[in-house]
């Protein structure tokens, strides 16, 4: 181990921290990975943003020789923290090396160790992960004028760690620089010594040591992971074949080139009042902020029923929450919402249907996908699943020193709340999203992604405020669900007349038979909406050479990216068009080639 660095309070420098490790070996992406892969792709460099760090200032200075020592165990003990995420012929892998060196960066703490290890945590993640080149944390430290550490920083990538094993690697770090010095203990290196507490059953965790990434993605492919994954795929076919294409059907807003919006509050008033509220409801304090959450959305687009992708930890064995690795999931939630009933009620409505989304949680991603594709094309849409929500808390206790408050009280409390945004971004495959973290203190922090194309202008801060405002009117008094577009300023998005509400969700019929049009070849197409129906939508298409079923499989194939539109319930291919100026009526009269539905017998 060779130290470059200098006594300087300017200069940085760096020394490599050599280890060694057993279990190195390959194996496939565990279900977690998988779905944060394509993410990381499609970003690029931009995944930055995903990166999670944290300033570890230590209580006292530890000597270097200490840290090295705490450091190398666990990167030896976790092969995570050895892992890179490589593309190869048969997909996506991950493979664990037995030796290596990390690079660690060292930095005078000029007096100011807090201060500094935050920079440091800012400058190692200023830059996405090479996963095929690098280890997936970078590491970082802060030291006096007599050259002990006073502060550690550690940035992860979130393809290797969601915020559970973050905190769970970043405490085992602290325990161990602040508690008395000791050897790490005998078991073969790249192990922990055994627990006499009894294991769950085996998921991630190999006989005598720590749990894994490789083991948790080999039982995923056991028989009884693959029959966990059946439970969860029937889940979503069953929530899918009723939900709505998309929560976006809207009319869209011009933007410039940073349309995605970041908001945050820091409130204890959300904290106190969100607790006084899953205690009267019985559920729990993630419920009522995911109530809140869809049914602001629903308020706005017009939706009765809402359909949300849940990030699920599941960390609910042993096993799972001494995982150091990303393992978390999305699960769906589509949820009939009720205008003619109070908040509370709507609470209570929403919890279960949550707790069944969470359970059905486990499952194979790339079989989602299918299952996805499967019923979309089955129900003539494009699923468009980019609303999200993810209390991001570990553990259910939310402290607060005011377990019941009253008005008064969260009005005091409010007046500390701090709102505040973050740059925007370029892009993001998430139209809206609503996180809640714990800061401490008994404060909540939201945080809000918007698309502003769906959601222009000051309908972030509208969104994110109106959380804090419904949750503290609803401590004192009955809020009805029909009231919280007005209580919270909230205008719902406008439709012409020219939309329509469908199954599938809202759909403008002229764009379904500009899209049929468009895929038959540039010819005139009309859509007619059936008064007496259920607004199902039939396209009128003149002299084309496709017949029904191929025209509905080119609209299918055609539907991705467009909210909005959907297949329409039935195709009639007419020989001519009608007389300039006869109106969308006379196709009707028009001499029919062929007609039908287009779907599969």
């Amino acid at each position: 181990m060779t130290d470059t660095s200098t006594d300087s309070s300017t200069d940085t420098g760096a020394f490599s921290l050599a280890f060694t490790g057993e279990g190195a070996g390959a194996g496939p992406l565990t279900w977690a990975q998988s779905v944060m892969w394509g993410p990381m792709q499609w970003f690029g460099k931009e995944a930055n943003q995903f990166n999670i760090g944290r300033a570890l200032v230590l209580p006292a200075p530890v000597a270097p020789d200490r840290l090295t020592v705490v450091l190398r165990d666990l990167v030896e003990t976790h092969q995570t923290l050895r892992t890179r995420y490589v593309q190869r012929a048969d997909g996506p892998r991950q493979e664990v090396a037995a030796s290596g060196a990390y690079d660690v960066v060292v930095v005078d703490d000029q007096g100011d160790p807090a201060r500094v290890g935050d920079e440091l945590v800012a400058t190692l993640s200023e830059a996405a992960f090479d996963h095929e080149a690098q280890w997936p944390l970078r590491v970082g430290w802060a030291r006096d004028r007599a050259g002990r550490i006073s502060a550690v920083a550690l940035v992860g990538s979130h393809l290797a760690f969601d915020g559970w094993a973050f905190t769970t690697l970043t405490g085992l770090l602290l325990d161990r620089l602040t508690g008395p010095p000791s050897t790490p203990a005998a078991p073969p290196s790249g192990q922990a010594a055994p627990s006499p507490a009894p294991a769950a059953p085996p998921a991630a965790r190999p006989a005598g040591g720590v749990p894994q990434p490789l083991t948790q993605a080999a039982f995923q492919q056991s028989p009884a992971g693959q029959q966990t994954s059946r439970l969860g795929l029937r889940h979503w076919e069953q929530g899918l074949s009723v939900a709505p294409a998309s929560m976006f059907d809207l009319p869209t807003a011009p933007t410039g080139g940073q349309p995605v919006e970041r908001h945050l509050l820091d409130s204890a008033a959300v904290t106190a009042a969100a607790t006084a509220l899953a205690t009267r409801t019985r559920t729990s304090f993630s419920t009522v902020l995911l109530a809140l959450t869809t049914l602001i959305l629903t308020a706005y687009n017009g939706h009765h029923t809402a359909v949300f992708k849940l990030i699920a930890g599941n960390r609910l064995d042993r096993d799972s929450r001494d995982l150091i690795a990303l393992n978390t999931l999305d699960a769906l939630l589509v949820h009939r919402v009720d205008d003619d009933v109070d908040l509370l009620t709507a609470i209570r409505n929403l919890h279960r249907p949550a707790f069944d989304a969470y359970r059905r949680a486990q499952c194979d991603p790339a079989e989602v996908r299918r299952v996805v594709e499967r019923v979309g094309r089955r129900r003539g849409v494009a699923f468009d699943l980019s609303a999200y929500f993810n209390n991001g808390h570990r553990g259910s206790d939310w402290a607060t020193t005011d377990p019941d408050p009253g008005p008064d009280r969260l009005a005091v409390l409010r007046r500390d709340s701090h709102y505040s945004r973050l740059e925007p971004l370029s892009k993001s495959d998430m139209r809206f999203y609503v996180a809640a973290s714990n800061l401490g203190d008994g404060r909540c922090r939201l945080g809000l992604l918007v698309d502003t194309a769906y959601l222009p202008g000051a309908l972030g801060e509208t969104v994110i405020r109106g959380i804090e405002t419904l949750l503290c009117d609803a401590v004192a008094k009955e809020v009805r669900v029909a009231e919280i577009a007005g209580r919270i300023g909230l205008t719902p998005a406008r439709r012409g007349s020219d939309w329509v509400s469908t199954p599938a969700g809202w759909v403008r019929p002229q764009a379904v038979a500009d899209l049929v049009g468009e895929v038959a070849g540039g010819v005139p197409a009309a859509a007619l909406v059936d008064p007496a129906g259920d607004g199902g939508v039939t396209v009128y298409v003149a002299a084309s050479e496709r017949s029904p079923r191929e025209l509905h499989r080119r609209v299918l194939d055609a539907l991705p990216g467009r909210p909005g539109v959907a297949a329409p319930a039935g195709y009639v291919v007419c020989r001519s068009v009608p007389p300039a100026g006869a109106g969308p009526d006379a196709w009707r009269d028009v001499p029919v080639l062929a007609r039908g539905s287009g779907r599969d017998a």
